[in-house]
């Protein structure tokens, strides 16, 4: 099941819809023939095992050569990797915002030896790289803390199979579970907060609706699950229920003002309601967040500098960002005619 969320804009001349990068998950890709192994977990604060996360391997040069999610262990696994002396892994948290990038060198011990018939080869090496990411500055551990419940061992069971189903694309069998491991213990926070996120990347309203409800449920039984109060935001958004919507959001970044998304959700809430400085403000704190890097940020801005504020110049140079880190945009070409259109007003003014 390909698992993202997508944020649907109206463009000023043409309806244009983007979509969105990645929510939670991205595309994975792991090397397969024989070779080098680096395997390992990755924990956060508390050693709380970090799941869902994008790890890389790259070679000297800087490029990918492999690339997985970590499982609900916080687990990772490379095998098969090209014979090297070294690589380097590297550990994208854009969905744990609140943590640092990684980035750690690896050497291996590849031996070289002769074969019987002549020649040589190249042993292959295993390396155990556990991995504990640093919290950003300003942030506690306190306020990542795992939410711990007492759970009925088979509410526990079903939840960790119906979460290794979902890691495996079984997904019937996955939701199935999580909806059963609920049935058991209805304040079931993990498993409530999971299930939502399910049914929102199914990108259906009566999937929003489920959950808006499962949502609701997650943060009530854990008021400080900041992904909970997202998720929450999110399904409201889509429902167009945007004042309480507001509401969610505005708790979400309260909890965690590092997370792109809810930055980007808040500034776009904020747009609608014509709040235009806090808009601009939200929203250019969700690049920062995001690095520069989240091109649905700079869509938004250009529709708020464009649209809103006349600010014409600075739209375009935010559109042309936009098709920098999405070249083979839906409906580029209409986009860059609004480049034009807006430096065209920029230079009337």
């Amino acid at each position: 099941m390909k698992r993202n969320l997508r944020f649907f804009y109206a463009a000023v001349v043409a309806s244009v819809a983007i979509a969105a990068a990645p929510f939670l998950f991205g595309t994975n890709f792991t090397a397969h023939a024989q070779g080098n192994t680096i395997s390992g977990f990755v924990f956060g604060a508390n050693r709380q095992p970090m799941a869902d996360l994008t790890v890389e391997v790259q070679n000297d040069y800087y490029s990918t050569i492999a690339r997985t999610r970590t499982s609900s262990s916080g687990q990772y696994n490379f095998s098969g990797l090209p014979i090297s002396s070294a690589y380097y892994l590297r550990i994208n948290t854009y969905q744990a915002p609140e943590y640092e990038d990684y980035e750690q060198r690896v050497e291996m011990q590849n031996i070289s030896v002769q074969s019987p018939g002549g020649g040589s080869h190249s042993t292959s090496d295993f390396q155990q790289v556990d991995v504990y990411l640093r919290l950003r500055r300003g942030i506690t551990p306190a306020a990542v803390a795992v939410f711990a419940q007492d759970l009925p061992p088979e509410a526990k069971k079903l939840y960790d199979k119906g979460v290794a189903d979902l890691d495996n694309k079984r997904t019937a069998e996955g939701l199935a579970e999580l909806k059963g491991a609920i049935e058991i213990f209805p304040k079931y926070y993990y498993a409530l907060e999971r299930l939502g996120t399910e049914y929102i990347s199914m990108e259906k309203p009566e999937g929003f609706e489920a959950a808006e409800v499962l949502f609701s449920a997650a943060v009530g039984v854990n008021p400080r699950g900041y992904r909970s109060w997202y998720g929450l935001a999110y399904a409201r958004y889509r429902r167009g229920e945007y004042e309480t919507a507001m509401t969610a959001v505005m708790k979400a970044v309260e909890l965690n003002s590092y997370s792109p998304d809810a930055e980007l959700l808040y500034g776009s809430l904020l747009k609608r309601a014509g709040k235009f400085p806090e808009a601009e403000k939200q929203l250019l704190r969700a690049n920062e967040a995001s690095k520069g890097t989240n091109s649905r940020v700079h869509f938004e801005l250009a529709l708020l500098y464009g649209n809103e504020m006349k600010r014409y110049a600075e739209a375009a140079k935010e559109l042309k960002t936009f098709l920098k880190l999405e070249p083979n945009a839906k409906d580029a070409e209409n986009i860059k005619k609004l480049i034009a259109d807006f430096e065209a007003k920029a230079g009337k003014k």
